[in-house]
């Protein structure tokens, strides 16, 4: 063998380990990098759920380990459970939970729930029973751990009292879906957008008035001065909410059945002493007929369905979502209900 095939051997050695001992390299760097995070990702758990302890969320998994490498973590969470102290105590327990985020967009949370769960009441004791095909959770948050969005899409939902002998479902629909995003406040406080439809929704309450379902519900609007979500008595959270200033806008809000439709849209606000102030334009078709059902089966007061009556006499005619119907306006000035501009009666505080 010359010098020169030597050196061209050697030089074809090099040309074959170099690239294998940069995949090495590589592979391991990446591998120290994926455990660092990893580490970080279960000390970023750890003081969430410690926040959210704080906020009266109290979250518990049977057992808990992350997975994932090399290009995500996976947080498998099994016999989760939540509990919830102040306003209406709840604890809420799953079969398993598996959380997912890409290692590039850590912040961006992606979870998955195994049914069947178990809702409990824990002043009453009452007990619900909840299943699903899907449920789906999401979150984004920002470099110092504040939401900045969360959603929640529930395939096939069905709620049903265990107690109940009949086996019937409280609620049940095709979709259900909520979304929610912080919006920074320009002369005000901060808002949170919302929007949430439910589709093809059944209920053993209005099967038995003579309404039966599906049901399909749309509703999207602003609340702003609505950052703290601690749990909390609902008198407590509504004080605070207008001792804030805060403002409920509703830009969409329909409910349509085969024998009802209904909208509404408006903004709505409180004083310091509870009263209502604000307006709301609404629609109705098909609304007399059903307040009359659920009268005779006795799951309105007596005295409401004239009062609806009387709206549908007063209004215009309109189209409501597609349909023959009637609209007016209302309107609220510290808990004085006006029709027309006209005062009709009182609205008492809410707290």
């Amino acid at each position: 063998m010359t010098p020169a095939d030597a050196s061209s051997k050697r030089l074809k050695s090099w040309l074959v380990i170099l690239p294998v001992a940069l995949v090495v390299l590589l592979a391991v760097a990446w591998s120290g990098l994926w455990v660092f995070a990893a580490n970080r990702a279960e000390q970023e758990i750890d003081a969430w759920v410690d926040r959210e302890a704080r906020l009266g969320r109290i979250w518990n998994c049977g057992e808990r380990h992350l997975a994932g490498f090399p290009f995500r973590f996976e947080l498998v969470c099994t016999d989760p459970t939540l509990e919830t102290r102040g306003g209406d105590a709840t604890r809420v327990t799953a079969v398993a939970a598996h959380a997912v985020a890409q290692i590039w967009a850590p912040n961006h949370i992606v979870a998955e729930f195994v049914p069947p769960a178990r809702v409990e009441e824990r002043a009453t004791g009452r007990a619900y029973a909840a299943t699903w095909s899907l449920l789906q959770m999401s979150g984004v948050g920002d470099l110092t751990g504040q939401p900045q969005r969360f959603s929640l899409l529930v395939h096939d939902p069905r709620v049903e009292a265990p107690a109940d002998p009949s086996g019937r479902a409280l609620l049940s629909a095709r979709l259900l879906e909520f979304h929610v995003r912080r919006v920074p406040g320009t002369s005000g406080p901060d808002g949170l957008a919302y929007a949430a439809g439910l589709g093809g929704g059944e209920s053993a309450v209005l099967a038995e008035a003579g309404s039966p379902g599906p049901v399909d519900v749309t509703l999207q609007g602003l609340v702003t001065a609505a950052a703290d979500l601690r749990p909390m008595p609902l008198t407590q959270r509504l004080k605070a909410w207008a001792a804030a200033g805060g403002v409920a806008r509703l830009d969409r809000f329909t409910v349509t059945t085969p024998q009802v439709a209904a909208s509404a849209r408006g903004e709505l606000s409180l004083d310091p002493m509870g009263r209502l102030n604000g307006a709301l334009d609404l629609g109705f078709s098909g609304l007399n007929d059903l307040m009359k059902q659920l009268d005779r089966a006795g799951v309105v007061p007596p005295e409401l369905s004239p009062v609806v009556g009387a709206l549908a006499m007063v209004g215009k005619p309109a189209t409501v979502e597609g349909r023959k119907g009637v609209s007016f306006a209302v309107g609220f000035k510290s808990g004085t209900l006006r029709l027309g501009g006209f005062p009709v009666g009182m609205v008492p505080p809410v707290f």
